[in-house]
């Protein structure tokens, strides 16, 4: 083998090194792509279209979520897909009825029932559906949900004759004359909705059993919606203003509705969630150029009266600018401080009074052992010696006493007062011993 082969198998293992580093490196920077399937509607319905900008704006500032979409029937087969985990995302109504793994993103915005009739039925309230061809949604979808709950409430559900087919299959039979009425649970504007109140043969009927020209449309609606949240709770009132659709209606319609709730199956990754959840707020102007359904978007009202529990990840996000527990009670602990400061001013100032009134009731003690020092003198008897030792005991007892009621303190104070005691008590002996001596030597 030659030097030039040697040198070349050398390198090999360098060459080698080489490559497992770069690779490394490259691994390390790939991320992790998170495939999403995100169920909406039909194709020609506002939830495809809403659910094509999510997508959109997710996918743009996201590299690693890529999420696709597929269509439905509606509201009830998305959250049927979500049940079985062949979805991720999916938009729904609040009033769907789902199973444990549906977590709540965000309430996007209120869908509106709109009742669209011909002007020749003569429909002016749900009671006038007896007997008419009604269209009442796809199957399972979430505007057949609500409009056979709301046919059953008003008592006309086994006297109509009802028709389930999709958004666009019912409003081309209203137009061709093959329904009489057809409902529609969509955003307010929704351009299909105008397009077909352009016809002068559709008009918009309130959803209301008797509806009455002297009390305004708000009320009408609050009213009837009240009685039937009793029956099916996640409704609420709504109206549909005066010429939203390019000059109709000429005066509002009682209506109801219900929120469309971005939802997701409760095991996808609590960060993937989270920035979703942002990016659906900081690209809200972005979304509501688009649709104009994003505009009704918030974060108030993302988070209310939600039926399916906040997922972990979009919790995370609106909780981002929670204060902490210091900083949200921070007045109530300043208070609280205060307070102790000032109680423990207040026994501080009662020990310190306490002590000074010991302190001087043992000065009183002082004093009445140095008054009896004072008046030891060379010409003191014995007589005015036991008129002093007499004293001495009572000053002792009286003392004893108020330190066995601990009226005094039985500190150094008291043992400075029992030295004084002790020492006033020995110069009285000595005293007597002298005046006997001096009595004994005289006699």
């Amino acid at each position: 083998m030659d030097e030039v082969t040697l040198k070349r198998l050398r390198l090999l293992p360098v060459a080698a090194a080489l490559l497992l580093a770069v690779g490394l490196v490259w691994w390390l920077k790939t991320p992790n792509i998170q495939v999403l399937t995100f169920t909406a509607g039909s194709k020609d319905g506002l939830y495809h279209r809403l659910a094509l900008q999510i997508k959109s704006v997710v996918e743009s500032n996201h590299d690693d979520i890529i999420i696709n979409l597929v269509s439905s029937a509606g509201s009830r087969e998305n959250i049927a897909r979500l049940d079985k985990d062949e979805s991720q995302l999916a938009l729904v109504q609040n009033d769907s009825v789902g199973g444990t793994p549906v977590r709540s993103l965000a309430a996007l915005y209120p869908e509106v029932l709109h009742l669209l009739c011909r002007s020749n039925s003569n429909i002016h309230s749900l009671a006038d559906l007896s007997g008419k061809r009604v269209g009442i949604g796809a199957p399972n979808s979430g505007t057949e949900q609500i409009t056979t709950n709301l046919l059953a409430f008003a008592n006309v559900a086994e006297e109509s004759d009802p028709s389930r087919a999709s958004f666009s299959t019912s409003l081309r039979q209203l137009r061709a004359g093959k329904l009489d009425a057809a409902f529609f649970l969509t955003g307010l504007g929704t351009p299909a909705i105008g397009e077909a109140l352009t016809d002068p043969q559709l008009a918009l009927a309130p959803i209301h059993s008797k509806p009455r020209d002297d009390v305004p449309a708000e009320i009408q609606a609050h009213t009837f919606t009240k009685g039937f949240r009793v029956h099916y709770p996640h409704v609420s009132p709504q109206t549909i203003p005066l010429m939203t659709y390019k000059g109709r209606p000429s005066e509002p319609v009682p209506s109801m509705g219900v929120q469309a709730v971005l939802v997701c199956q409760k095991n996808v990754n609590a960060d993937v969630i989270e920035r979703i959840t942002r990016t659906l707020f900081e690209q809200r102007a972005v979304l509501s150029q688009k649709e104009p359904a994003f505009s009704a978007l918030s974060e108030a009202a993302a988070q209310a009266d939600l039926q399916f529990p906040l997922h972990i990840g979009a919790e995370n996000y609106y909780l981002r600018n929670e204060p902490s527990f210091l900083r949200a009670n921070a007045e109530l602990i300043a208070l609280a401080i205060t307070v102790i400061l000032l109680i423990w001013s207040i026994l501080t100032w009662i020990r310190r009074w306490y002590e000074q009134r010991r302190k001087n009731q043992i000065d009183t003690y002082y004093q009445a052992v140095e008054d009896i020092i004072c008046r030891l003198h060379d010409g003191t008897d014995l007589k005015e010696i036991n008129e002093l030792e007499n004293e001495l005991l009572k000053i002792r007892q009286r003392a004893s006493g108020e330190l066995v009621k601990e009226q005094l303190a039985a500190n150094e104070s008291y043992i400075i007062y029992q030295n004084m005691l002790n020492g006033c008590q020995t110069m009285l002996v000595r005293m007597r011993e002298k005046i006997q001596a001096s009595s004994e030597k005289d006699a």
